[in-house]
């Protein structure tokens, strides 16, 4: 039974590791920028990531333009388990986000996005000739569209289509479950499914130096087909996207020094009573070193949203409060075309199970690109 127990634990700590570390809490952001900023950026939102971020920012976004975006995530989970059983488990995930907007008129802007907000595949590295990974991925679909009130507001509204595919493979021989039978477990699924969200969002720049923003995200939850096969037996039922609503202001502190800080509030609670609402903390600089360099750094925080141990958390939620920093740079190589790099690094609490324990570093890098036409 011990055995069987922790190979089980092996397997949900990679489709943990594969998805739920990403596609949780607020799930990947976008934008080098943004998260420079400590994801701080309701209140700028002077990018296309703003389709996400706050789709009122659009509305000062005069120019056609286009972004493209991607992010590296790299969990290497590792444990310093000595009785035979794996001790590397690997997951990682290239995630891309492309945008585009054009101005309407003289005051309402038009955009549209494609992103990936969470996901990754995981897998158990040194069991072959057997197999034991897991994957999932929300990609996002959205149209957005942001007018001026006045020179000093603006509001914006967006949908979004998720789409959530679901996929896990578990091909491994009973007896290494320490099962008395001959045989192979043959778990191996692939489903997914359609949830809709939208946005509303609102900006107010009181003086020149001092901007705030609002965001109100409707959240939505997307419900997975049901395995009809009872011996294939999926681990995921659905996935909810919170409500969330999210102030922010920023700051002009000197000319070449801005500060930004945020507050968001995600419901989870709404869809189901297994999730905590969490409260989570942004706050980011941005310091302008030459006229076309710009410097980044940022902390922000993602607590955990699970209430009680369970399977899918390897007995541990207190693995879910992760704390985030990041640095940044950007680069205007001409005045159409900018350039943004961001790493940032999470810090999160060891799992100690049985006497052993297991790390699980996250490491995320972004690169944009975007244009001016």
């Amino acid at each position: 039974m011990k055995k069987l127990v922790n190979l089980l634990m092996v397997a949900v700590f990679v489709l943990s590791a594969g998805s739920l570390s990403y596609a949780r809490g607020p799930f990947i952001t976008p934008g080098a920028r943004a998260t420079g900023y400590g994801t701080a950026f309701v209140s700028i939102a002077d990018d296309l990531t703003a389709i996400y971020w706050n789709p009122a920012g659009l509305a000062y976004q005069k120019n056609t333009q286009m972004m493209l975006s991607s992010y590296y995530v790299s969990v290497n989970a590792t444990s310093n388990d000595t009785s035979g059983y794996p001790t590397k488990y690997e997951t990682s995930a290239i995630v891309p986000f492309l945008g585009f907007s054009t101005p309407l008129n003289k005051t309402t802007v038009m955009a549209f996005g494609v992103y990936v907000s969470g996901g990754g595949g995981g897998k158990v590295a040194n069991i072959f000739p057997y197999q034991l990974e897991g994957e999932q991925s929300f990609m996002v679909y959205n149209v957005s569209v942001a007018k001026n009130i006045n020179d000093k507001l603006s509001v914006g509204v967006g949908i979004e289509g998720i789409e959530m595919r679901d996929k896990l493979v578990c091909k491994i021989p009973y007896a290494m479950m320490g099962l008395p039978y001959p045989g192979v477990s043959n778990i191996d699924y692939s489903r997914g499914a359609f949830g809709f969200q939208g946005n509303i969002g609102i900006m107010y720049k009181p003086v020149e130096k001092l901007s705030t923003g609002f965001i109100l995200r409707s959240g939505t939850y997307i419900s997975l087909p049901k395995e009809p096969n009872s011996s294939n037996p999926s681990f995921v039922d659905g996935y909810t996207y919170p409500m969330t609503m999210e102030l922010g202001a920023s700051y002009n502190v000197l000319n070449p020094l801005t500060v930004a800080v945020a507050v968001a509030y995600n419901k989870y609670s709404w869809t189901s009573t297994d999730y905590n609402d969490t409260v989570q903390f942004r706050i980011g600089t941005e310091y302008k070193a030459t006229k076309q360099l710009s410097l980044n750094l940022g902390f922000f925080t993602d607590p955990n949203i699970y209430k009680n141990s369970d399977s899918y958390t390897i007995t541990n939620v207190d693995m879910y409060n992760m704390n985030y920093l990041c640095i940044g740079a950007g680069y205007d190589i001409t005045t159409a075309m900018k350039v943004g790099l961001t790493y940032t690094h999470s810090f999160t609490q060891d799992v100690v199970n049985n006497g052993i324990t297991y790390q699980y570093p996250v490491d995320m890098g972004r690169f944009d690109v975007s244009f001016k036409f």
